[in-house]
């Protein structure tokens, strides 16, 4: 994604002459923190691009919720690394992440299209072939890691988190046992 981010803001930089570092625009994706901002101005810098450009603009209420998923996933993920969370649940995440990703990938696919500078690569359906590639071997991959994982309980058991949440489980029960013996002396 901060190679897509650089790529898209580049894009837009040479369309509406904005003063945008694309290089900046890298790291969005990986610190949370700032999307909220950065996503409102990138939607701004969006439109006017495609206002340049005569295009068909999302409605501002599609954008928004555009952005609310797109951090939301950001955040989930972030609390995914601290918190123990399902792995069909982290499935479903990922999907609807790649979903709305794919929504806005699709938007700027318009614009690029509208454009008259040179493309990186030739589109196909509106994707370049390393798109493409992309889609048809990481996809499949990472559902079968996805589903692999949920199904086998072993590695399930030896996930770091799951050890945390079953030394502490193990600790409660001591500490409850200690307490019903103290409990049957008096």
């Amino acid at each position: 994604m901060p190679v897509w981010f650089f790529l898209t803001v580049r894009d837009i930089r040479r369309i509406t002459d904005d003063e945008l570092s694309p290089l900046s625009w890298t790291l969005v994706p990986l610190i949370f923190i700032v999307q909220p901002y950065a996503l409102i101005r990138f939607c701004k810098y969006l439109r006017r691009a495609e206002k340049q450009l005569r295009l068909r603009r999302w409605p501002v209420l599609f954008e928004y919720l555009w952005m609310i998923i797109f951090f939301g996933c950001s955040v989930f993920f972030v609390a995914g690394s601290v918190v123990e969370i399902e792995t069909l649940t982290k499935m479903i995440v990922s999907v609807l992440s790649i979903f709305n990703f794919m929504l806005m990938h699709r938007r700027i696919n318009k614009l690029r299209k509208r454009c008259h500078n040179e493309a990186v690569a030739e589109r196909h359906k509106g994707y370049n072939s390393l798109e493409w590639i992309a889609v048809v071997i990481f996809t499949p991959l990472i559902l079968g890691l996805f589903l692999y994982t949920y199904i086998n309980s072993e590695l399930h058991d030896n996930l770091r988190s799951k050890q945390f949440f079953k030394h502490q489980r193990a600790v409660e029960e001591a500490q409850e046992a200690a307490a019903e013996k103290a409990e049957e002396k008096n």
